[in-house]
């Protein structure tokens, strides 16, 4: 497995390179412009919850990658919860009606985010060799961090700016993503340690096209977020959401 992960720590290089994230860290920036993107990662972050507490925890199983995944699992998929906080803190949880903002959700200016929520489900729910689960969560963690760090720093900006806590744009969701990786490569005791996962040939073979499948589906939506941040005011989101969410 450790050339695996190898292979995914270069991906997460390349990835890290992205224009979003460069415009994420860019100081120059006024950090309530920076996050101008984040209604449209509410299927995302809503999915995500599905994802974990649905379809990646199996609770009757013995098989130890398989404890290892529903422990990961069920503090993942309670991160919904940060989101929609900082929804509040932002001061963008307007008013609007239900089937407006169903229709943003399913537009064409989120399709990129909703392809990343319909991918990795259906990556996890029908990749039956457990092993190459752990891959592809292996993967999404990498990418996560990547995000999660990009996303810290306009969040601690935004805290010294606004005075208010922030929680999934924040170190503390950083650390929290850093801390699991850390568990499952540093345990070496255990059966279920990443490193010490041995896969043939054939599973090799594999892995590397989930971890590419994984990438260039967040590399996609990470696009269309700042495609969204290009073509958008944060101020609009606040006065007109409406009129900036479907314009």
């Amino acid at each position: 497995m450790q050339d695996i992960l190898e292979y995914i720590k270069q991906q997460e290089k390349k990835f890290s390179q992205l224009p979003f994230f460069q415009f994420l860290t860019n100081s120059n920036i006024d950090p309530h412009q920076r996050l101008v993107w984040f209604p449209c990662l509410a299927h995302f972050a809503m999915s995500f919850k599905d994802l974990n507490n649905d379809i990646l925890q199996d609770s009757m199983s013995d098989h130890p990658l398989q404890k290892l995944i529903n422990q990961h699992a069920i503090e993942d998929g309670s991160h919904w919860k940060w989101y929609l906080k900082d929804l509040e803190s932002l001061e963008i949880d307007q008013v609007m009606r239900f089937s407006d903002f169903l229709k943003f959700v399913w537009s064409e200016k989120t399709i990129k985010t909703r392809r990343l929520s319909n991918n990795l489900v259906a990556m996890c729910r029908y990749e039956t060799d457990i092993a190459l689960k752990i891959v592809i969560i292996a993967t999404i963690e990498a990418t996560g961090s990547t995000a999660q760090r990009a996303m810290a720093q306009v969040g601690e900006e935004l805290r010294a700016k606004t005075n208010k806590k922030y929680f999934y744009v924040s170190p503390h969701h950083l650390n929290v993503e850093n801390a699991h990786l850390q568990f499952a490569l540093e345990n070496n005791n255990s059966e279920s340690c990443l490193v010490n996962i041995e896969l043939n040939a054939e599973q090799k073979a594999k892995a590397l096209v989930l971890i590419d499948y994984v990438f260039d589906s967040f590399t996609e939506c990470m696009d269309g977020l700042m495609q969204f941040a290009s073509q958008h005011k944060f101020k609009e989101l606040v006065a007109r959401p409406k009129y900036a969410l479907h314009r």
